[in-house]
């Protein structure tokens, strides 16, 4: 399994960067939040107990976020995100794992990260720009290495995402422009019939589109200019022609870690990531066994 990390999230500043700033946040009384803040609110919220209210500075955008127990949702522990002329634009529930659909349960426990210790608690997040729900699962290796899995509400793992130990899902906030997510919706709906947006944001002078297509997720990225750069998605079982090239190559002796199935304009290949004790390597190769 193909594991996203986004270390360079945390050092570099880029398009769509989502980082936090908690210098500005303030924690405020509700007289202080806009009125049509705590309207929205209340039309969105109708049952709460425990409410508090700050602010928070995310990428250079200011949010009021309600946090509350959800009395119409078993009271769970839930934050609510606006701007401040009432536009929602985000909420998480901190859930037990047990009342999670099923299917997420399924699909975990099945995964290669059943063994690791998992949280008790799950994070869902609904947000304005997309419809898909996403569960958040958090897990810790045998070496401490901690983990964010965001899976769809049917069961299919989105990405694996390196925790950062911030305790929070700020940088799930969409900040992309509308018109970039018209444009990469319609580039999505023309060529991917009937795949479901997990997520549109730019960063590192592309933008990357989280989809489920075929049931299966995978990751579409665009230029700036909205042309095609490549579609690529986990494989779990090399073809033999590509098993066979790695076995006749230098390489041979060494262990698959994880692989990737690419599309590109220029032609399609695997991006297979090679082990041997401390040495990595990714090679890519084609469909019909060329090392390039």
């Amino acid at each position: 399994m193909k594991l996203k990390m986004y270390f360079a999230l945390l050092a570099m500043g880029m398009i769509g960067l989502q980082s936090c700033s908690n210098d500005n946040d303030d924690d405020l009384p509700s007289s202080k939040v806009p009125e049509v803040v705590r309207n929205t609110f209340d039309s969105n919220f109708s049952n709460t107990s425990n409410l508090s209210w700050e602010t928070k500075t995310v990428s250079k955008g200011q949010y009021y976020k309600a946090e509350f127990n959800n009395k119409s949702d078993n009271g769970y522990k839930t934050e609510a995100w606006y701007t401040a002329d009432g536009t929602w634009y985000m909420t998480e529930t901190e859930m037990p794992y047990n009342a999670i659909p099923q299917a997420v349960k399924t699909s975990f426990e099945s995964s290669e990260y059943a063994s690791w210790k998992r949280d008790n608690e799950v994070d869902r997040i609904e947000r304005a720009a997309v419809k898909e729900i996403i569960y958040i699962i958090e897990v810790e290796s045998p070496q401490d290495v901690d983990m964010d899995l965001h899976y769809s509400a049917d069961g299919i793992l989105i990405k694996a995402v390196n925790d950062d130990g911030d305790g929070d899902n700020e940088s799930l906030l969409p900040d992309t422009p509308s018109e970039m997510m018209t444009a990469a919706t319609e580039f999505i709906q023309e060529n991917y019939p009937n795949a479901r947006i997990i997520e549109i944001e730019a960063e590192h002078g592309v933008i990357e589109i989280d989809i489920i297509h075929d049931n299966r997720s995978k990751e579409v990225l665009l230029s700036t200019t909205y042309e095609w750069i490549s579609t690529s998605w986990d494989v779990y079982t090399l073809p033999a022609k590509v098993t066979e090239a790695i076995n006749a190559s230098q390489y041979s002796g060494y262990v698959v870690d994880d692989a990737e199935y690419f599309e590109t304009p220029a032609g399609n290949y695997y991006l297979v990531e090679l082990e041997q004790g401390k040495n990595e390597v990714k090679v890519k190769i084609t469909e019909d066994g060329q090392i390039i």
